[in-house]
């Protein structure tokens, strides 16, 4: 059907042969041009839209003139492939933002949709890639003493399945991985002065578990690459993605927020199963009072850690406001021997 377009100030009038007429006011319609030298089309409400075709070349530069562009433009399909490549960077840097560690409350609520067997193999990886050829450690008197140890950390209703190596190594270092994975190094081990501060120490790592840090740090890595990849619907591209950048999450640098909220966790996971809420308190005095501690290896576990003096202020301040707690003993003394010593006849790597 033929019809003639008047423009009008806030929109078209059209005229139609057999005497009717609409009025489209400007923001009722979009104006859409598939090719650069293909017909102008004007396109108004839902499905089954109307359309008016209008071959006059010289339409479009009259309407830009009078300053009725509808809605916007459809521009053709280069520049909608530019629009779309912008759309995603622009939204995977959103997300890259949201996912910031900085910002726990945001990460933490989306990674808690992620299978806890899904973390475990994340934090399988990490480890394997990270140390590939490690010397692991093992007595059966110290082995038992070490399970002793861990199970009396453990909430019951925790839901990851913590497994814990002891690395022969001198570092004096322990790192959590994502899904439960836990290691000592026994350089840790040995400077250690009792079981009670090898328990805070450890509650500090379960922490990071339970907290999912580890996790929330590979989903900010993966954040751009990942969301790249879901918006060309290429998912198995992505969890396979996700499954490598684990290499990545072995380094484990964990920000200062994360170490922070992983003492304050410590000490009131001790006091809920029952224990002093000073035993990371313990191994801590234990790093600053022993110089040759200090001088070898131990910057290597506090190097992506706020400052120790900082750690124990901030910890001896919580406590303060926490109830006083049971202080017995975790181990008993030839148990913490035996523990200690689990690396000895151990030859070095």
């Amino acid at each position: 059907m033929l019809v003639r377009i008047q423009l009008l100030p806030k929109g078209v009038m059209l005229h139609f042969m057999d005497g009717r007429s609409q009025h489209w006011k400007h923001e009722s319609f979009s104006i859409v041009r598939d090719r650069e030298s293909g017909p102008i089309r004007l396109l108004r409400g839902d499905f089954p839209q109307e359309t008016v075709e209008i071959r006059d070349q010289g339409f479009a530069s009259v309407l830009e003139q009078k300053g009725l562009s509808g809605k916007g433009w459809r521009t053709s399909w280069k520049q909608k492939s530019i629009s779309v490549f912008a759309a995603i960077v622009l939204f995977s840097g959103i997300l890259y933002w949201i996912l910031d560690p900085e910002k726990p409350g945001i990460t933490r609520w989306m990674v808690q949709w992620i299978p806890v067997s899904l973390e475990e193999q994340l934090g399988e990886m990490a480890l394997t890639q990270l140390f590939p050829n490690r010397q692991t450690c093992s007595t059966p008197k110290g082995d038992r003493a070490l399970e002793t140890l861990m199970l009396s950390l453990i909430p019951r209703d925790d839901p990851y399945p913590y497994q814990i190596e002891i690395i022969r190594s001198p570092q004096v270092n322990a790192l959590a991985f994502p899904g439960g994975k836990l290691v000592l190094f026994s350089g840790l081990l040995e400077s250690l002065p009792s079981a009670e501060s090898l328990a805070g120490i450890l509650a500090h790592e379960i922490q990071h578990v339970r907290l999912q840090h580890g996790t929330q740090n590979l989903m900010r890595q993966l954040a751009f690459s990942g969301m790249v990849k879901l918006m060309a619907s290429d998912s198995g591209a992505f969890l396979e993605q996700m499954l490598e950048g684990a290499k990545t999450l072995a380094i484990l640098n964990y920000s200062r927020s994360f170490e922070t909220e992983a003492d304050l966790g410590a000490a009131e996971l001790l006091k809920q199963q029952g224990f002093s809420q000073d035993f990371l308190v313990q191994a801590f005095r234990a790093f600053e009072n022993n110089k040759a501690v200090l001088d070898s290896a131990v910057p290597q576990y506090f190097s992506t850690h706020p400052d120790l003096n900082e750690r124990i202020k901030n910890l001896e301040n919580q406590n303060r406001s926490l109830e006083s707690s049971g202080t017995g003993k975790i181990l008993n003394p030839q148990s913490w021997k035996e523990l200690k010593n689990i690396c000895a006849n151990v030859n070095s790597p």
